[in-house]
């Protein structure tokens, strides 16, 4: 080549015309420049459109996520409502009480999740049920007057052909009120169960309205990185999410211009059928990825795939599909090419421009020096029309590189050694926003700031040491417009051809669109090393590629570790090869998989995870990669875990709760129902726990509690149930009864064990239990009965004294109706003036004189007659209407006592009974006291009487009722002595200064000789420790003569009186008088 150039130039004469010289110089190395700027511009073309393509498919991707994850969550909630406990409860039993529990338990839910603005219950017949709206952050229960008949509406018919477990999911369209489209427009997808009570039959269905809002939302703003947001589009054609909102859900409107399928027919004609893809139309590229959001979650329990939607019935998961779709305008596609075209062609045309003008200036030296060889003699005219027409090549040249310099696109300048601008072309003008009278001549301290020249002139002085070009990529604001861009900018040194540096050439490229896919591109491995979620993705051999930093946090590996590994070393052995069969199935035959499993650690330490996996295909539908994302909720199972103890367990005893016990009851039902054998469900109750609260303290209680429950587990068996049902009553299972007698064994040492003292702390307590029993299927066939039942035995057990067991009758049911009876006419009684105090004498047992009377009570009821105390106190105790009734009952008594004292007897004693309950719970007698001081009376002239029961918690507040009684000058007598819990320690410990025989010794003494023994005892110790004693039950003057001779001081009984009326006392008190 070089020969070649020095053979055309230097020969003019003898080979070539000069225009012809020049066109063979200048072609070879023309075509060698436009070779190159062409490969060059290709090169660049298919850079620009691989990034284009590899953003748009990233894109895309990130919406189906987006949409699969919001889908995923509803999913997981409608399972939650529909396999609520309380819920289900409703259904079997809609009363007021459990629709108001699950219309309670639906409002916390609907405000918490805040994306469901309807749940609905509507029953078989169409008509709604339970209806909770939710919306502007607030929901609300509507009332029963503005629930709505939806038999019409295609969802409910859609939903009642269901079997049991199946889920119907609606289209995704606009909410619809009233039978009119609601406004603004709600975005829904309504998801629905059938409902089935225990028996089987049909209850309607539960709805739920999703409000999508929030999940087109979240696809919106996470696809719109690039600027518009992707497309969501149905299997139809129409826009979910669209341009604009105006052309979205066409369908609703019976518009079907407003579709995809009718704006760009041939670019839906080519993706409708395809899962997935890539193409290029006039309006530009097309990348679109077709998503099944129905198609993992709606499975039925049965396993089956079928999902229903509104108004189509039954159809395969494939038929309901949407698709992610993007489109990038060819404007936007190619946006790079015309910058890359200009500076290709600029730079092109710039260097042909001059070597063509060195070929040319050279050409024509050599042919002036020629002209000057072969004719001297006319060298003045030959060269002057030489120069004259150098000088005007020249100029066009010239004319032509500046117009090539000046146009081009990038910033062009140029400086001396000095720093001195000798030229700049229009782009560099406009960017510092100053002509050229202000640039040449200056230095960069006449045009930037002083930080920016010192930068710049350092630069520079570098380049001209160093003799190397050099790239910088920085930031520039253009002076006018503010704008803000990003160059890169080459600077090279200037040399002269003798190869001296004589200034520094510099070109500013703008590259802020590049750098702007950089960052997204950058961002993108931002998120991928940043997610919260684990991120593993494997090639088609299913070994490890990568890892992210959250999958190394979560299970313990490092990338080092896993890369090149299979997954399955994750793999916890909890899951069996059937499930990761099904796993793989589903990857072949849909692409994804979703699910929970439970993996393993480096540690060993099992975790429960979410694990999605997606599969990439290459162009030919083979398995590029396998991706998959997953987390870590072990805490969030564990919570739910927790969340159940409280709700089945007691928070005490950690024993099973009225909940728990109903389960438990129908599993064991179910069983004894398939084995032939009896059930027994007993119900325990302690006997005066009240007391151990009351005077030792709720702490002491609940240790107390403790223990019974420990005691109770260690007598029965293994598989037997023992359950708290609240406060000190227990219930307990025993299942599998082949005979009675194995439950009556179990029972009678479950009495034996409770009666067994309690150390709570430095006090011993001592507490029965009170035991009722009903069988199963003898008394009873359903859960509620048998409830009935076994509370109905309970209460006959402590009416029959306490510490014992009862098993249920079926007179017990009338007695239970007698008891509400009687507990509702007593609340009337005193008012109705229907009870009436009666005076039993009790007199010196020697003389036969009347010293004191015991008042007792009687009941006139209007119905039944005279009601014995034996009857109606046990009820009153338990309602509590025993406090007004021992009010009332002693101001009746302080009055006639009153009276009696002034005009017949004033030494007249009467003996008050005071009971259990009323002493437990009448922290001030102060009214009492009161009553006594109007009327006159002393606190000498009343003998209160206790029982034994009183006793039985040994603590200071029973010491100091009982003293507050001494300080007032009454007097206390032990009823019924030897019957209860007899115990020596009481009467040492507590002030006592009568005690009464129970009448069951002394009924028997004339025949019995223990009985006689034991009533001399007690009539000796009594004296021993300066009490006096009172028999009850004396009937005959020879029971009198012994209890006389062995020195009791008083009786009582029919053989000196039946209990009297305040009359008949009264006569009897007058003739007793007169007697003396």
């Amino acid at each position: 080549m070089k020969s070649l150039l020095k053979y055309l130039v230097r020969k003019p004469s003898e080979n070539f015309h000069p225009v012809l010289r020049i066109i063979l110089i200048f072609l070879p190395v023309a075509l060698l420049i436009c070779s190159g700027a062409y490969f060059y511009y290709l090169s660049q073309l298919r850079f620009i459109h691989e990034q284009n393509q590899k953003l748009e498919h990233e894109t895309v991707l990130v919406g189906v996520v987006s949409i699969n994850r919001s889908l995923e969550y509803v999913m997981q909630d409608v399972h939650i409502l529909y396999l609520d406990t309380d819920f289900r409860r409703m259904i079997n039993d809609p009363d007021e009480k459990n629709i108001d529990e699950v219309a309670g338990d639906w409002l916390a839910f609907a405000e918490a999740k805040k994306v469901y603005n309807k749940i609905r219950w509507i029953d078989e017949k169409g008509m709604e049920r339970l209806r909770v709206n939710y919306s502007d952050g607030k929901g609300v229960v509507v009332p029963e007057k503005k629930l709505q008949n939806r038999s019409e509406r295609y969802f409910f018919d859609d939903t009642n052909v269901l079997k049991e477990g199946e889920v119907y999911v609606s289209p995704l369209d606009l909410n619809i009120e009233d039978d009119h489209i609601q406004e603004p427009y709600v975005p829904t997808i309504r998801f629905g169960m059938p409902l089935f009570n225990k028996k089987g039959e049909k209850k309607g269905i539960l709805l739920l309205n999703y409000y999508a809002t929030s999940m087109i939302g979240r696809f919106q703003q996470l696809t719109s990185m690039r600027g518009n947001s992707a497309w969501l589009v149905n299997q139809n054609g129409f826009w979910l999410k669209g341009p604009v909102s105006n052309d979205e859900f066409g369908f609703m409107f019976n518009k079907n211009d407003l579709s995809m399928a009718h704006r760009y027919p041939a670019a839906w004609e080519r993706m409708k059928n395809q899962e997935e893809g890539q193409f290029i139309t006039r309006e530009g590229l097309w990348t679109f990825k077709t998503l099944s959001p129905l198609s993992a979650d709606t499975k039925t329990s049965k396993g089956s795939s079928e999902i229903f939607s509104g108004g189509q019935g039954p159809r395969d998961v494939s038929a309901y599909k949407w698709k992610v779709i993007t489109l990038l305008p060819l404007g936007a596609y190619n946006a790079d090419l015309f910058y890359w075209g200009t500076k290709v062609i600029g730079i092109s045309i710039a260097l042909m421009a001059l070597f063509f003008l060195a070929i040319l200036f050279m050409v024509r030296l050599q042919e002036i020096r020629n002209q000057l060889l072969v004719n001297l003699e006319k060298l003045v005219e030959i060269r002057t029309d030489d120069l004259n027409k150098v000088n005007v090549v020249l100029t066009q040249s010239e004319a032509r590189l500046k117009s090539v310099f000046e146009n081009i696109p990038d910033l062009v300048w140029m400086k001396n050694s000095a720093g001195v601008y000798l030229a700049c072309n229009q782009a560099y003008k406009d960017y510092v926003g100053l002509s050229d009278e202000h640039i040449i001549g200056k230095t960069d301290f006449d045009i930037f700031s002083h930080d920016e020249a010192e930068l710049f002139e350092e630069q520079d002085k570098r380049i001209l040491k160093e003799g190397k070009p050099l790239v910088i990529e920085q930031w520039g604001t253009y002076a006018l417009s503010g704008n803000r861009v990003f160059f890169d900018v080459i600077k090279a040194p200037v040399r002269t051809p003798d190869g001296e540096l004589v200034g520094v050439l510099g070109i500013g490229r703008d590259i802020t669109r590049r750098k702007e896919d950089e960052e997204k591109l950058e961002l993108a491995a931002l998120v991928y090393r940043n997610s919260s979620e684990a991120i593993l993705i494997s090639n088609a051999d299913n070994h490890i590629l990568a890892v992210n930093p959250a999958f190394e946090k979560i299970t313990g590996y490092t990338a080092a570790e896993v890369i090149g590994r299979d997954p399955k070393l994750l793999s916890s052995g909890r899951q069996d090869k059937a499930f990761y069969k099904a796993m793989w199935d589903a990857l072949d035959e849909k692409g994804y998989w979703r699910g929970e499993l439970w993996n393993r650690r480096k540690n060993g330490e099992s975790y429960a995870s979410w694990l999605t996996i997606n599969v990439v295909y290459n162009e030919d539908r083979s398995v590029r990669y396998y991706v998959e994302l997953s987390n870590d909720f072990t805490e969030k199972k564990e919570a739910e875990d927790m969340i159940w103890r409280q709700a089945n367990f007691d928070f005490l005893t950690n024993l099973p709760n009225r909940r728990m016990l109903m389960d438990r009851m129908k599993q064991e039902l179910v069983k004894v129902n398939q084995s032939g054998k009896k059930l027994a469900l007993l119900f325990l109750d302690l006997d005066n726990f009240k007391d151990i609260n009351d005077t030792l303290g709720h702490d002491a209680g609940d240790h107390l509690l403790l223990d019974v429950a420990k005691r109770l587990k260690d007598c029965v068996r293994e598989f037997d149930t023992v359950s708290r049902l609240g406060g000190d009553e227990f219930a307990i299972i025993l299942t599998e009864l082949s005979d009675l007698p194995t439950m009556e064994k179990i029972a009678h040492s479950i009495l034996r064990s409770l009666a067994q003292p309690y150390q709570l702390g430095s006090e011993i307590a001592y507490v029965t239990g009170s035991i009722g029993i009903t069988v199963y299927p003898d008394d009873g066939t359903d859960i509620d009965t048998l409830m009935r039942n076994a509370d109905q035995a309970l209460y006959a057990a402590k009416l029959a004294g306490r510490n014992r067991m009862s098993y249920f009758t079926a007179s017990m049911q009338a007695a239970a109706q007698n008891r509400i009876r009687l507990a509702n006419d007593m609340r009337i009684a005193i008012n109705e003036h229907q009870f009436e105090m009666l005076y039993q004498p009790i007199v010196e047992i020697e003389t036969g004189r009347i010293q004191k009377a015991e008042a007792l009570i009687r009941w006139h009821h209007p119905v039944r007659g005279i009601i014995s105390p034996t009857e109606f106190i046990f009820i009153a105790e338990e309602t509590g209407q025993i406090l007004t009734i021992s009010d009332w009952a002693f101001g009746e008594v302080a009055r006639e006592l009153s009276r009696w004292r002034e005009h017949l007897f004033p030494d007249l004693q009467i003996s008050f009974n005071i009971s259990p309950i009323v002493f437990q719970n009448k922290n001030d007698y102060s009214d009492w006291f009161e009553v006594l001081e109007k009327l006159n009376v002393p606190g000498s002239s009343i003998v209160m009487e206790i029982t034994e029961g009183v006793l039985i918690v040994s603590n200071t507040q029973v010491l100091d009722r009982l003293a507050e009684f001494h300080q007032y000058g009454m007097e206390v007598a032990l009823d019924d002595f030897g019957t209860g819990y007899s115990s020596l320690s009481y009467l040492k410990k507590f002030p006592i200064d009568y005690l009464k025989i129970d009448q069951a010794f002394v009924r028997h003494i004339e025949n019995e000789p223990k009985d006689m023994a034991l009533c001399e005892a007690i009539i000796v110790m009594a004296h021993k420790l300066d009490m006096k004693v009172i028999a009850e039950g004396v009937q005959d003057d020879g029971q009198r003569l012994l209890l006389a001779g062995a020195g009791c001081n008083y009786g009582q009984g029919y053989l000196f009186s039946e209990p009297l009326t305040a009359a008949e006392f009264e006569k009897l008190l007058e003739s007793n008088r007169l007697e003396r």
